[in-house]
């Protein structure tokens, strides 16, 4: 996935920008209707969405009046300054990150990306809402059949976020789904178990292998 080497918006300035507006990124989901993954992933620095993404959150920081050349280092930037210094030769080569990311496998489309991605987040909101319930104890048990399910659902969605996640780096941890209904092995329980997982639609595209010190760099 190739980089431009200047974005319309950084992620920097996207949180200096609703930081002056108050808004929370909720709030500019709502508003620009962007997808909501996008702007958590590009905000924390773990992906770099694309042109029509990021032109399109430009434009919605514009409409409300916002700068984004303007913004200073009390907003939550890198000075200004050191913006403003020229280059060196061989600069363009380089590409500094602020914290540590995951590398997303450059054999993957955009669309397999986006896909994962949104999966995952739409599986860390059910996530955080099966936390906030009550656990509640059986009649002869330490929990009833509620407190049960939800832990089943709960430790499937971190599975299936844990292989979405392995996916973007290019490795697929499931077999395709037997074709007759044989459990022979681990294997095929699991093969199983994805086809009615979150991932489900995930399960049937296996990415193209990469070469294994490609996997473990930095996105």
């Amino acid at each position: 996935m190739n980089i431009p080497q200047q974005l319309p918006v950084t992620p920097l300035q996207s949180k200096a920008a609703r930081y002056q507006l108050g808004l929370t990124q909720a709030n500019v989901i709502e508003e620009s209707d962007l997808p909501g993954h996008k702007l958590k992933q590009f905000e924390t620095g773990r992906l770099i969405p694309d042109m029509k993404f990021l032109e399109g959150l430009r434009d919605y920081y514009q409409g409300k009046g916002i700068d984004l050349a303007e913004l200073k280092e009390g907003d939550g930037l890198m000075p200004v300054a050191a913006a403003a210094v020229a280059p060196k030769p061989g600069a363009q080569m380089v590409q500094s990150i602020m914290q540590m990311a995951f590398r997303i496998s450059p054999a993957l489309t955009p669309e397999q990306v986006d896909a994962a991605l949104e999966k995952m987040d739409v599986g860390d909101d059910r996530i955080a809402a099966i936390l906030r319930e009550p656990a509640t104890a059986g009649l002869f048990s330490d929990h009833d059949e509620r407190t049960d399910a939800l832990l089943r659902e709960l430790f499937g969605l971190m599975a299936a976020n844990y292989m979405a996640f392995r996916f973007l780096q290019g490795r697929s941890l499931a077999a395709p789904k037997p074709t007759d209904d044989g459990q022979r092995t681990i294997a095929d329980l699991l093969a199983q178990w994805v086809a009615q997982s979150p991932i489900a639609s995930l399960a049937g595209t296996e990415p193209p292998e990469v070469a294994q010190d490609d996997e473990e760099g930095l996105q």
